[in-house]
């Protein structure tokens, strides 16, 4: 069974600029203009106003609820729903064993803890 991938056809930034200055520049030379415009002008018309609008509301600005607060109250909810965890002691001896300088094991002892 053969499979086929399809080549992806990413592009660097590089390639991506040689383009669209090659493009610009055949647009311009087949009697294209180019209009430059101030910074903060818009090419909407004066009357329509639809894309702004969904930025500014008549509503009252909402106050704000700043995330250290919100954080440090779930520290303290959590610390308060979890009760303290204390480990039992096992009533069984444990076995430990003893090494020598040099890392190797000499015996076994059981220790009760």
């Amino acid at each position: 069974m053969v499979r086929e991938f399809a080549l992806i056809n990413r592009s660097s930034k590089h390639s991506v600029r040689n383009e669209l200055r090659r493009k610009t520049e055949e647009f311009v030379s087949r009697g294209g203009e180019i209009k430059h415009h101030n910074a903060g002008e818009t090419g909407e018309s004066q009357g329509n106003n639809k894309s702004r609008s969904a930025f500014i509301s008549g509503e009252p600005r909402k106050t704000r609820t700043y995330i250290n607060d919100v954080v440090s109250a779930l520290d303290e909810r959590k610390q308060s729903q979890i009760p303290s965890k204390k480990p039992a002691k096992s009533s069984r001896p444990k076995k430990k064993i003893i090494y020598d300088d040099f890392g190797e094991a000499i015996r076994e002892v059981w220790v009760d803890q």
